[in-house]
């Protein structure tokens, strides 16, 4: 750093050392007064001796939205951070997060030194200790523990704020990884057997929009929670496609809506069939499209409910979602009055009927799907979701019968209920049986995934000899609480139990009996206080070299370099995975530096693609770090299935689940959420909808520790004009949100937005800033069984929770 003479007192990193190694003890980011304004954390001078440089950074991966970013580094510090100049100009892209990391790296919440605990786990007493011993310390507890209970004992993980993309280490100690998720893949449970695994981010644009007649907003939010996506939502309405934002709330992006429907929580599959009964009863389906690309036609024994399957013609995909090695389906040819093979060129293919085969009687897949939605009627779905009959139809007709449309649904909202499988079977058969998949301007899925928007970069990636491994998962992270396993140590980047895990307390109580925790962290997040060894990880935009991460996104090459000094005693993840693996004597494994491990991606074993051609480890640099591969720019469409095939066992769209027969889900049944309906009795108690999502300041928890967003975006709780004035309650009141599980304290936000009865917060931020306790101690831990059998496993029903509400 420059040592301008300045009227702050401006700190080394060596002076930094000298003073904190005399400090005995210290709590987060208070060792020796360095986070005052006064200490490191002071601004940068606006016309310092130092000089500037301009670096091009890549900042949180959570986002997906894959901004390169041009920062001014001044006197050695990011001062200014703007959309970079080096991208195609279709991809020159910054939101508020990005802009905002000027704060964020220089957040006094920033963890400088490595840590041990000296007080009981959730107490907050550390002492400061040196890199050494933290390590040797985390090498011997879970060598202990891996020598006492076996390799499956330890648990690691990573979150992405305090990780890049790579877990060497869990790999290298054979760790337990913690299986599914249960985040984010609700309604993906119920696509991937139609679509294939991974369909909820499809291979087509958000720039496709614009092509769509009708764009549904289902349950997503992105002019807050993706800033930058913006932009092709309202070039879409501009050109004239009709958007529909179906959500509780009155969103940003309902308030650019065309039309907003107020759903009821947790009831948009009783939307969606009710979508289906209307599309059934008028005739407004598909046929054609509904014989050549899905499984419709295929024949089903009435009596067993599975498909009439060849012994010896196997389908092409057998390996996919709920499919064994199985044989090809069967159809029935009017024609010649016979059941065929669904692919023979020769059939023409019957999509109702029922025919005796071999003494069984035999129907098709779309007559089964009449038969149940039978069940379902218009005004059923009105009264269970809470949107008028009539609008319910209206909403049908335009989907159906007004050219494309598409289903952009989120990864929060409808997601996060015990029901939310059924949701995704039902918007995956709504698509199907009016043919909106596939053709431009149609889709289903999270518009927004990487890769999606621009020809995709291929790289090389840095692979373990084949003996290092994971331990195989014995169970989910989010069920450690609840049922026996063998995991008596952790540790994880990042803040791992409480963003992965509903009813907080009790992942935190179960956390106090493991023997032994540590975390790797940039900031004092909310899981920090139980853990007995803390380490401070650098922020995207420092490194112990000139360079970090090379990351492929958006039909861009990026490679981070200009890098600050990580600040305080903070180490890079490369720096702390081949700090650990030392301690096994396996760190020959890792690459010695990102410069190695870049030019590895670049210039590895594997060819890559042809659009990467010229794209090297040297031209990055020579470009300053971002180069366009290929045919990238405001021009690119992908294809998407254009050509109507699918990774599905018959690589049709596959709307009837025979897998899920044992649970009478092979068609999705309508169910209500576990604890969020109208009739469930649990309401005389507490007869609120508490809902989260993101926000236009925060993913998740990330850009917690933001002094800018702190001003203004505390945690509040946003509470209906009817259900505040029956509580006395007032914006600014202290309020307090409770059910059995827990509760917490905070400030509450008076807003017509929302339904009566509904409760909205943004995703959860560290316990610190509440004034006690925080969101995650009342929501739901509950499991939907089912869901056990499915590519996700189930999901964390966040927004499956029911509350009071007082005031404080």
């Amino acid at each position: 750093m420059s040592e301008s003479t300045t009227p702050r007192t401006m700190i080394t990193r060596r002076n930094f050392l000298k003073t904190t190694a005399a400090v005995g003890a210290v709590g987060l980011a208070g060792a020796g007064g360095m986070a005052t304004t006064n200490g490191w954390l002071a601004p940068a001078e606006a016309h310092a001796d130092g000089g500037e440089r301009v670096a091009h950074l890549c900042h949180q991966f959570h986002c997906l939205t894959g901004c390169n970013l041009k920062c001014t580094i001044r006197d050695e510090r990011v001062s200014l951070i703007e959309p970079s100049d080096l991208a195609e100009r279709s991809h020159r892209t910054i939101c508020l997060r990005g802009i905002n990391e000027v704060a964020h790296i220089y957040s006094e919440d920033r963890l400088q030194t490595p840590m041990k605990r000296v007080g009981e786990r959730g107490e907050g007493k550390f002492v400061q200790i040196s890199w050494d011993e933290a390590i040797d310390t985390i090498y011997q507890e879970l060598k202990k523990s891996q020598d006492a209970y076996g390799e499956n004992s330890v648990f690691v993980r990573k979150s992405t704020e305090a990780g890049i993309d790579f877990e060497w280490i869990t790999s290298l100690i054979h760790a337990e990884t913690g299986g599914n998720f249960g985040l984010d893949r609700g309604q993906t449970n119920g696509m991937c057997p139609a679509f294939g695994a991974f369909c909820h981010c499809p291979t087509r644009s958000n720039r496709e929009f614009k092509d769509a007649a009708t764009v549904i907003e289902l349950g997503h939010n992105p002019l807050e929670s993706a800033i930058i996506w913006a932009k092709h939502l309202l070039d879409a309405k501009e050109s004239g496609t009709y958007i529909v934002a179906i959500d509780p709330r009155f969103t940003g992006t309902a308030s650019k809506a065309n039309e907003w429907v107020p759903i009821l929580p947790g009831t948009d599959s009783a939307l969606i069939q009710g979508m289906i009964r209307a599309i059934i009863d008028n005739g407004w389906y598909d046929v054609d499209f509904i014989k050549k690309n899905t499984s419709l036609p295929f024949l089903v024994e009435k009596k067993s409910g599975k498909h009439y399957r060849s012994e010896t013609e196997m389908c092409p995909n057998p390996t996919v979602v709920g499919a064994e090695d199985i044989g090809k389906p069967y159809v029935w040819d009017v024609a010649e009055g016979t059941a065929k093979l669904y692919d023979d060129p020769s059939v023409q293919v019957a999509l109702e009927g029922e025919w005796t085969i071999n003494g069984s009687q035999y129907t098709t897949e779309f007559a089964l799907l009449k038969k149940w939605i039978a069940n379902y009627s218009t005004s059923w779905a009105a009264e269970t979701s809470g949107i008028d009959e009539d609008k319910i139809v209206a909403l049908a007709d335009r989907y159906a019968n007004n050219g494309p449309a598409i289903i952009d649904f989120g990864l929060g909202g409808p997601d996060k209920y015990t029901n939310a499988d059924v949701l995704g079977h039902s918007t995956s058969i709504l698509t199907a049986i009016t043919g909106n998949y596939g053709r431009k301007g149609s889709g289903l899925g999270f518009y927004g995934g990487v890769g999606a928007d621009d020809p995709v970069a291929t790289l090389n990636y840095w692979l373990l000899p084949e003996e290092y491994v994971p331990s195989e998962s014995q169970i989910a992270l989010y069920d450690m609480p609840y049922k026996k396993n063998n995991v008596h140590a952790a540790l994880t980047f990042g803040d791992v139990f409480t963003l992965e895990a509903g009813s907080a307390n009790d992942m935190l109580e179960w956390v106090k009996t493991l023997d032994f925790f540590a975390i790797c962290d940039i900031y004092h997040s909310s899981a920090v206080d139980y853990a007995d060894i803390v380490l401070p990880a650098c922020t995207k935009f420092e490194c112990e070299e000139n360079v970090k991460q090379l990351r492929a996104s958006y039909g861009h090459v990026m490679l981070a370099n200009g890098m600050i000094d990580p600040l305080f005693e903070s180490k890079s993840d490369l720096q702390i995975e081949r700090l650990l693996a030392a301690k096994w004597g396996l760190e020959g494994l890792l690459p010695k530096s990102y410069e190695e491990l870049a030019r590895f991606m670049l210039d590895g074993v594997e060819e890559l693609s042809p659009n990467m051609e010229g794209i090297t480890y040297d031209a990055l640099l020579k470009q300053g770090g971002c180069m366009p591969v290929a045919g990238c720019g405001e021009d690119y469409m992908p294809d998407g299935n254009a050509n109507q095939v699918y990774n599905t066992p018959s690589t049709k769209i596959e709307c009837y689940y025979d897998y899920l027969l044992d649970q009478g889900h092979e068609l999705p049944v309508y169910e209500e959420a576990n604890e969020a309906y109208e009739s469930n009795p649990l309401k005389e108690k507490y007869p609120l909808y508490f809902t989260q999502g993101k926000s236009r300041y925060r993913i998740h928890a990330y850009y917690s520790a933001s002094p800018w967003f702190q001003e203004d975006f505390g945690p509040c709780l946003d509470i209906n004009p009817v259900d505040a004035n029956a509580r006395g309650i007032k914006t600014g009141d202290d309020v307090r949100v409770f059910n059995d599980r827990g509760e917490f304290l905070v400030t509450a936000h008076v807003n017509q937005s929302l339904r009566p009865g509904v409760l909205f917060m943004a995703e959860t931020t560290y316990t610190k800033y509440y004034k006690r306790g925080f969101l995650q101690n009342v929501t739901n831990s509950a499991r939907n069984e089912r869901c056990y059998v499915m590519m996700h496993g189930p999901q964390i029903p966040y927004n499956d929770t029911l509350v009071q509400v007082e005031k404080a």
